[in-house]
């Protein structure tokens, strides 16, 4: 719609031109010579690329034929051509300018014809005030019409006096040529910045439509076992959103609960389980002091061995509780990781393991600023699940360094039959490595998990690193506070 508009107002200025340089070329004294100059002004007045693109006739003085320049077509008859209703151009009057007889110098004005009764010009004169179809022109007028030639699109303007009739016809495809280098300057050089500010526009648009989402996220990220109170606000939030972040605030409320309800019953539970658990482990080993006989007492141990058991599970369930509200208290003291794990790779030469190489690189006085009793079952938990899961002839290394940002702690040990889907569970609580839970491996499932929560609670943290499946790589990292 555009390049019609622009078109349709570029050939309604083109006529308004070729009107004015029609009427000039008609009223004014034309030579030859000056026919030729006057081409030439006007092709340069409507900015032609020659002078090819023009196409001018005269007819002047009925004894001499009419002028034309000298791309006009072999056989093009301006009698043959369709003119559109004449308009009186701007400008004096015709009458006004000097009668146009192209002659040469000196040479008078051709008679004018003497009218018959009707004032008109006699038919058959074909004098100059006659159209070229024959019929007498409105003098004074210029008419309008397009016309096919040379393969090309014309558009032609006839001006007409009592003693002359012209007509300048210009080339159409300049118009539309110029249009399209107008359309190219325009997307060339307007269009990458309306891409631009259509681009930022959508750009700010999209940011302020996912500004609510994006606060949603943000929340969401936040949330975790000790970040529950989280909530995001309904102030200023568009009516689309209100339901949606109303329903997370109420699943958030519903999470809430049920955690802290877990946790509570999970501390409720293991405290009220110590204290007989305590009783009975007494009354047990009173019992066993007592018994004289032999089946007796090993009936007896094993009952101590188990209720020992159930200790274990209830203190562990009791950090885990703990560390699950948040709420593991620290006593931050200087701890000696090297020390600490020289002593458990010490102890180990006391247990059986069968052809088992241990090797360490364990430094001198690598410290960190930590509970030392939490960290002691921490690493007490890496050890013994290393001792009970390492095969007969495997190995067992470590290595503790110190990092810029804190202490590393890498155990290693070989390993039987973990595969990737176990390797994914290994952290889980109450997951043991042999798939039987059976008592030949000793363990309840929760020394991994309580140790990485001992370490996340100090602002550490507790990884299994890629390794082969015939072994367990552990990094353990503890920032030095």
């Amino acid at each position: 719609m555009a390049w019609i508009n622009g078109y349709a107002q570029q050939v309604k200025l083109l006529d308004t031109r070729l009107c004015s340089e029609a009427q000039r070329l008609v009223t004014q004294p034309m030579s030859e010579t000056g026919f030729k100059r006057f081409e030439g002004d006007v092709a340069a007045k409507l900015q032609l690329q020659s002078t090819s693109q023009l196409l001018l006739w005269l007819q002047g003085n009925p004894a001499r034929p009419p002028l034309h320049s000298d791309a006009w077509p072999e056989g093009l008859d301006p009698k043959t051509f369709a003119w559109g209703k004449p308009t009186k151009p701007s400008g004096p009057p015709p009458d006004a300018a000097r009668p146009n007889h192209m002659g040469e110098p000196g040479e008078p004005p051709p008679r004018r014809p003497e009218p018959e009764g009707n004032g008109r010009p006699r038919p058959g004169d074909n004098g100059p005030g006659q159209d070229p179809n024959g019929i007498n022109a409105e003098l004074g007028s210029c008419a309008l019409t397009t016309f096919k030639s040379m393969g090309e699109e014309w558009r032609a303007a006839r001006y007409t006096t009592l003693y002359a009739s012209g007509l300048l016809a210009a080339d159409l495809t300049f118009i539309r040529a110029g249009l399209r280098d107008t359309y190219k300057s325009i997307t060339l050089g307007v269009a990458p910045l309306a891409l631009l500010l259509t681009g930022m526009g959508a750009w700010l648009l999209s940011l302020l439509a996912m500004r609510p989402v994006n606060r949603l996220r943000v929340n969401m990220q936040a949330v975790n076992q000790k970040v529950l109170n989280q909530r995001v606000t309904l102030d200023q939030e568009d009516h689309e959103f209100r339901s949606l972040i109303d329903a997370y605030n109420k699943m958030l409320d519903r999470l809430e609960l049920s955690f802290h309800q877990a946790s509570r019953f999970s501390a409720d539970a293991a405290h009220e389980l110590r204290t007989p658990l305590t009783i009975l482990q007494g009354q047990i080993e009173q019992a066993l002091r007592m018994s004289d006989g032999q089946s007796n007492q090993v009936h007896l141990s094993q009952m101590l061995d188990e209720t020992g058991r159930l200790s274990g599970i209830t203190r562990k369930l009791l950090l885990l509780s703990q560390a699950d509200a948040g709420h593991l208290a620290l006593m931050l003291t200087p701890v000696d990781i090297s020390h600490m794990l020289k002593e458990l790779l010490n102890d180990a030469q006391m247990l059986d393991l069968q052809n088992v190489t241990i090797s360490g690189d364990l430094g001198d006085h690598i410290a960190v600023h930590a509970d030392g009793q939490l960290v002691g079952q921490l690493l007490n938990n890496l050890c013994s699940n290393a001792f009970k899961y390492t095969p007969p002839g495997g190995w067992i290394k470590a290595k503790v360094r110190t990092l810029p940002t804190g202490v590393e702690v890498l155990l290693s040990n070989s390993a039987a039959g973990i595969t990737l889907a176990m390797r994914a569970r290994l952290f889980d609580r109450f997951f043991r490595g042999d798939a039987a839970h059976g008592r030949a491996t000793d363990g309840h499932g929760l020394g991994l998990s309580l140790a990485r929560e001992i370490a996340r609670a100090h602002g550490g943290d507790l990884t299994l690193q890629d390794s082969p499946l015939d072994a367990v790589h552990l990094r353990l990292w503890l920032p030095t506070m």
